[in-house]
């Protein structure tokens, strides 16, 4: 139910109570617990076309095969760096029978990933066009450089490089396109690392700021207008050593959207251990929010809850890790369950290949273009509203 298709409100107050609320809380002693992102988990249509495209075109490892454990009959796929690292893995449910999903207030706007650097951007723009993937940029602003791209689903992804003393100007980086090079393969030297920041959508910019200091003790939120739309604002937070790895796009206009294939289902913050999450729990119970309560996920334990504008959130912790129940070398090569599914797996495997029967895609895929500015929301602002429709 929890994490089912129709992703039922856990926040128990709307958003004028919890600005109450918390706005009477005294400080509290959660700095420093939320250490940043532990995976981000959207939805596909297709788990052969997936994987293609996120091991190789994008590089990255398959570590875990598996289930969504809250409906059994769906898979679950995990890709991280090759170590498996905590904040490097990108998850996904396959769920064909979805509609295509809108960006909007719960559903947010993008993902990004920290490429090694600033040179490297300029071969994964290479790459990319050579494997006919829609790309757009890269641009330089706000201290960093990114290429934007859109996967076979339309998720929208991010790949950026920190630029922190303003170095590298647009006009360089547009000469630069002249002459694009040529790259056959994934080098070591582009390999996505680690998450740089997550981009949920909201529309006040200081309840977003109170909900994640006074729950989740994120500190030193810093505003600033958003280059691709007039009127629209970036809000970063984040903790000391990641101060923007949440980064809010803000619009008082902005429409509730709604996930479906091709739109980010929910963000995951990690935290070392199950006491720091059960205390982010205790904090959630004073204010009165809804939340799951601990889950036992076997891989990670998981807290689920909604912010004030109903994207949805959890607090994971870092272990016992992917390798819990795989040797090391094995990761993401066959579909293994928790010791509670296991039981069902024959049925569960007789489904999964009725599924597969009646789902097949052509590879390569037809990319979706990406949006020109790409983070503008006017795609949320016009057609949210609406409801699910298709693409």
């Amino acid at each position: 139910m929890l994490l089912g298709t129709q992703l039922p409100g856990l926040l128990g107050r709307n958003a004028h109570g919890i600005s109450s609320v918390i706005s009477r809380m005294s400080e509290n002693q959660l700095d420093g617990i939320v250490k940043g992102l532990h995976h981000i988990t959207l939805v596909t249509s297709n788990q052969v076309i997936n994987n293609k495209f996120y091991t190789g075109v994008l590089g990255l490892r398959r570590v875990k095969l598996t289930v969504n454990q809250d409906d059994v009959y769906h898979r679950h796929l995990f890709y991280a760096d090759e170590n498996a690292s905590t904040g490097s893995a990108i998850t996904f449910f396959e769920w064909p029978e979805l509609p295509r999903g809108q960006v909007g207030l719960g559903s947010p706007h993008h993902l990004a990933y920290t490429a090694p650097s600033i040179d490297s951007l300029k071969k994964w723009e290479a790459w990319l066009i050579s494997q006919g993937v829609s790309v757009t940029g890269p641009y330089a602003r706000d201290g960093r450089v990114s290429l934007y791209l859109r996967d076979p689903d339309g998720v929208t992804v991010e790949i950026t490089a920190t630029d922190p003393d303003h170095e590298v100007t647009q006009q360089y980086l547009d000469e630069a396109k002249k002459n694009p090079g040529s790259v056959t393969a994934i080098t070591q030297d582009m390999r996505l690392t680690k998450f740089n920041h997550a981009t949920p959508v909201a529309n006040d910019v200081k309840l977003t700021s109170m909900f994640f200091d006074k729950l989740l003790g994120l500190r030193n939120p810093i505003t600033k207008p958003n280059p691709d739309q007039e009127g629209t604002t970036i809000l970063e937070i984040g903790n000391e050593e990641r101060p923007d790895f949440m980064r809010y796009l803000i619009s008082e206009e902005a429409s509730h959207g709604f996930v479906g294939k091709g739109n980010v289902h929910h963000i995951a913050m990690v935290v070392e251990d199950d006491e720091s999450q059960r205390r982010i729990m205790r904090r959630l119970n004073d204010l009165g929010i809804q939340n799951s309560g601990v889950i036992d996920r076997f891989w990670f334990h998981s807290l689920y809850f909604r912010d004030p504008d109903g994207n949805l959130l959890e607090v994971a912790t870092k272990g016992p890790g992917y390798a819990a129940d795989e040797a090391p070398e094995e990761l993401g090569t066959k579909l293994v369950l928790p010791s509670w599914v296991e039981p069902q797996r024959k049925e569960i495997e007789t489904f999964l290949r009725e599924t597969d029967s009646k789902n097949r895609q052509a590879w390569p895929p037809r990319y979706p273009k990406v949006a020109t500015p790409p983070e503008a929301l006017v795609v949320a602002l016009r057609v949210a509203s609406r409801g699910p429709s298709s693409r």
